[in-house]
């Protein structure tokens, strides 16, 4: 069955969607199925949930489809000039939106339904922060996380902080410079919640209007975290030993830095990370593995060896890592089990 494109929250003039896909073994006589929400990459400042996407994880949906599960990927607010308090309220009015009494009857076929008491998340680098947000703030609860290398384990770190002499091993960029980014620095810029990854004819990575780039900008510069909260917090904290960082946060951003925010509600959680991700280190799963282990949530940490960001190997041209792909399944065995107890 071909997937739905539905708005599940308009924001003044930004529609901001979700794709769902019913599997192939639903039919009308079928119980209340559960759902795989998926929230994809890009560092919270591109990407999108669209197939069209580069790093749209085919897999994860196939894999979904075939145990009988409903797909569903889901957009969420960019930064800039959205904020990670704007992804905050997006995912909680997601799962609102699912929850609706009337949901299944207004936008699913064939008389399927979907239970929303049965929804796990997968998030993939950026999409891990979004993935962790919804185990923190969304209502209802979901049943179980699976965390793709992602984002948001230590954003205190230096790795995210520091001013550096390196840059990110992406195509093109050591050769961004401010005038490329400078248009996504005006604040007047629109609310945006798609921006597609594709392939460009000199073979760089990016969207339409070049917010991979300043991702990769931000990081070199070590001011991502401006862009993700949405004031200028970064030259304050990288001159603060690590331990006192978190403090100097002003408290109305403190519910954005989510390795504050675990406890024991938190969902059981799969984490799978590549031990040699220079993107996003995987240190972050490993921070966060040890904190769920310490409030007693029930997760699981899967490294794959030889593995760079997204699980691939750190060759030119980059393939599969060995063992990525049977980490991925293990992920996806879990949530199932989680899904249906």
């Amino acid at each position: 069955m071909s997937k739905l494109t539905i708005t599940y929250r308009r924001v003044g003039e930004l529609d901001i969607k979700l794709d769902l896909s019913i599997p192939p073994s639903a039919t009308a006589d079928s119980a209340a199925l559960p759902a795989v929400i998926y929230f994809h990459g890009g560092g919270l400042l591109s990407g999108s949930r669209l197939e069209e996407d580069i790093y749209f994880e085919f897999w994860l949906k196939e894999s979904t489809l075939r145990r009988g599960l409903i797909f569903i990927a889901a957009d969420y607010r960019l930064a800039p000039p959205s904020t990670a308090l704007d992804i905050i309220d997006d995912v909680k009015a997601l799962f609102s939106f699912l929850a609706r009494p009337t949901f299944s009857k207004e936008h699913l076929p064939n008389s399927v339904s979907l239970d929303a008491t049965r929804l796990a998340i997968a998030g993939f680098s950026g999409g891990g922060y979004v993935a962790r947000v919804a185990g923190i703030y969304a209502e209802p609860k979901p049943k179980a996380v699976l965390s793709m290398f992602g984002m948001g384990g230590d954003f205190l770190s230096d790795h995210w902080l520091a001013v550096k002499n390196t840059y990110l091993r992406f195509p093109g960029a050591a050769q961004i410079t401010n005038a490329s980014v400078a248009h996504l620095l005006d604040p007047s810029i629109p609310a945006v919640a798609e921006a597609t990854l594709r392939v460009r004819s000199d073979g760089m990575v990016s969207d339409d209007e070049n917010r991979w780039c300043l991702f990769m900008h931000a990081w070199h510069n070590g001011n991502l975290l401006d862009f993700v909260l949405g004031q200028p917090v970064s030259a304050t904290l990288r001159s603060l030993p690590y331990a006192d960082r978190l403090a100097a946060i002003p408290p109305r951003l403190r519910p954005a830095i989510l390795e504050d925010q675990i406890n024991a509600a938190f969902p059981p959680t799969y984490l799978v990370h590549g031990v040699n991700d220079h993107c996003v280190l995987v240190s972050e799963s490993e921070k966060t593995y040890q904190r769920l282990r310490e409030v007693g949530v029930t997760a699981v940490l899967d490294i794959v060896p030889d593995a760079d960001h997204g699980l691939v190997t750190s060759t030119v041209p980059p393939v599969p890592a060995p063992g990525s792909d049977e980490a991925q399944e293990r992920g996806m065995d879990f949530i199932e089990r989680e899904l249906r107890k």
